[in-house]
C-alpha cells in the first residue's frame, strides 16, 4: 500500500474503512492523512487500541478530578494593598476591580507591576510576599 499522503480520495477512503473500521467523519484531507497513517502504524505495530483509548480516557479523567480538587487561586479583595521594598525605595499597590494600580497607572496582574518596578521577569506573588518561592 501506498503512502496516505499519496492515495486518491477513494483509497483515502479504503484505507480508512480497512485500519479504523469506524465511520468517516468530515475532515480535512490532511487531518484524514494523518489519523490514517496514525491508525496504520498502530495496526502494523500490533498496538491494541482499546487499551491506548482506555488509559487515554482515564488520563482525560484524572485531569477533571485534578482540575475540581486543586486549591483555587488567591483572589484579593478591592482596596488591598501591597507594600514592597526594593533596591531602597517602597512600592506601594492597590488591588482595584479591573487590576492592580501602581503609580498612577493600572496593570492586569502583579507580575506586570514587579516587571515595570524592577525590569526583569517576576512572580508578582512572590516579588509581593504573597506566595513563597519554591
Amino acid at each position: 500500500m501506498k503512502t496516505p499522503h499519496t492515495l486518491t480520495n477513494k483509497q483515502l477512503c479504503k484505507a480508512w474503512a480497512m485500519y479504523v473500521k469506524k465511520p468517516i467523519p468530515k475532515l480535512r484531507r490532511s487531518l484524514l492523512v494523518r489519523y490514517i497513517a496514525w491508525y496504520k502504524q498502530a495496526y502494523e505495530d500490533k498496538i491494541n487500541l482499546r487499551h491506548f483509548f482506555r488509559q487515554l480516557t482515564q488520563t482525560q479523567e484524572n485531569i477533571n478530578k485534578y482540575k475540581q480538587n486543586r486549591p483555587e487561586e488567591k483572589t484579593f479583595s478591592e482596596g488591598t494593598c501591597f507594600i514592597r521594598s526594593y533596591n531602597g525605595s517602597q512600592y506601594k499597590v492597590e488591588v482595584i476591580p479591573n487590576g492592580y494600580l501602581y503609580s498612577g497607572q493600572t496593570y492586569k496582574s502583579l507580575s506586570a507591576v514587579a516587571r515595570k518596578i524592577t525590569g526583569k521577569q517576576w512572580n508578582g506573588k512572590v516579588f509581593f510576599g504573597v506566595k513563597n518561592a519554591k
